[in-house]
């Protein structure tokens, strides 16, 4: 809802309010003097004038010259009354009882909002008034979800926040930032922690950077003491936990197939994990080809043993737990269902995962047959 329709006519509205009732008063002023020719009546019809005239001069006339830029918070449930006292606090308005009647007269009290709302000093009640349902949001929100890299954070907060992108990137590139927030390595990936923020609006990519990275640091802070934490360090954690985040769908597979993961660690298996070999190419979805696979790179984990240099996405609280305290198991490896579920059939043996794979990819075959079937 807004003040559109009353504000479009303010200055003129004003006035025929004005007007009018001093033609009231002047009819009634003149009806009293012929009727009683009393001198009493005169003084006090002319008090009513002048009182009328004040009333008009507040309404009307901004108390003087455009002062300093001045913020008012409305907090939700306040008061006309309460905002017109902090008006006049701060100079806005003359009369706080004055833009209490305005708004009343005009019917505008429904309309305030609360939020943040931006003045001058001397601004007047008809400029305030129209200025009350003009508010800032207190805070704006950014969901950050899980498994994201730098720059599809960034492309998030600059939607959701109207941060610079670029800037934001830039920032999480930078070796000495985030050396200054405690990351070791030569950026942020990895640290962005996926999670629902409110920030007051306009904020700088510099404040928001600084925000996920220490909301990283609060939820590490919760993790359990672990002997996986012992054996690794703070990166390695966070390297394993992305890839846990980006292989498992399902929120109850993350510790066992972090387990697997250990396990392939322990024995100096490579991880074979196809997020890093997309990472590598910056292809986040559609199939990988076998070429594709093969890509000579650090992060290729089909080729190289042990972690890749670094993580590959922002891990969520559940995949660094998972990471933390895998499940025990024996399985060395597990293939997606491809069934709409999310799911996974886990292996012992490089045998037993060949027969799953073959029976899922039968299984699939003929519900392809069946749905083209279907389709004829």
């Amino acid at each position: 809802m807004n003040f559109a329709r009353p504000i479009l006519r303010t200055w003129f509205t004003g006035l025929l309010y004005c007007l009018a009732g001093l033609g009231y008063v002047f009819y009634g002023f003149l009806i009293v003097v012929r009727l009683l020719q009393s001198r009493k009546v005169l003084v006090a019809t002319a008090a009513v004038l002048l009182a009328a005239i004040v009333a008009g001069t507040l309404m009307l006339v901004p108390p003087g010259p455009p002062g300093e830029t001045v913020e008012v918070i409305v907090e939700p449930g306040s008061s006309v009354w309460s905002v017109a006292r902090e008006l006049s606090r701060k100079n806005v308005v003359a009369s706080a009882a004055a833009l209490v009647l305005w708004v009343r007269m005009n019917r505008l009290e429904r309309s305030m909002q609360a939020g943040r709302y931006v003045f001058r000093e001397n601004e007047g009640i008809l400029a305030a008034a129209g200025k009350l349902d003009a508010a800032q949001p207190l805070y704006v929100t950014v969901t950050i979800p899980e498994g994201l890299t730098i720059e599809q954070t960034a492309s998030v907060c600059a939607r959701d926040l109207g941060i610079d992108s670029a800037a934001f990137t830039g920032l999480c590139y930078d070796t000495a930032f985030a050396a200054e927030r405690g990351v070791s390595g030569r950026s942020l990936e990895g640290y962005l922690f996926p999670n629902t923020y409110r920030f007051s609006p306009g904020p700088s990519a510099r404040e928001v950077a600084v925000r996920l990275v220490d909301e990283f640091d609060r939820a590490c802070a919760t993790l359990p003491d672990t002997g996986v934490r012992e054996r690794f360090s703070r990166r390695e954690i966070v390297t394993l936990a992305s890839i846990v985040e980006k292989e498992a769908t399902l929120a109850s597979e993350r510790p066992h197939i972090a387990g697997v993961f250990h396990n392939r660690l322990r024995l100096g298996v490579p991880l074979g994990a196809d997020p890093t070999v997309r990472y590598a190419l910056r292809k986040f979805s559609g199939p990988l080809r076998v070429s594709e696979l093969n890509t000579p790179s650090p992060y290729n984990t089909r080729l190289h043993r042990g972690l890749p240099p670094g993580p590959i996405c922002s891990p969520g609280l559940g995949a660094l737990a998972a990471t933390v305290s895998p499940m025990k198991t024996d399985d060395l490896y597990f293939v997606a269902r491809w069934d709409g579920s999310g799911a996974h059939d886990f292996s012992k043996t490089h045998a037993e995962h060949d027969r799953k794979k073959h029976a899922i990819r039968k299984r699939n075959e003929r519900r392809k047959r069946k749905i083209s079937g279907e389709k004829k």
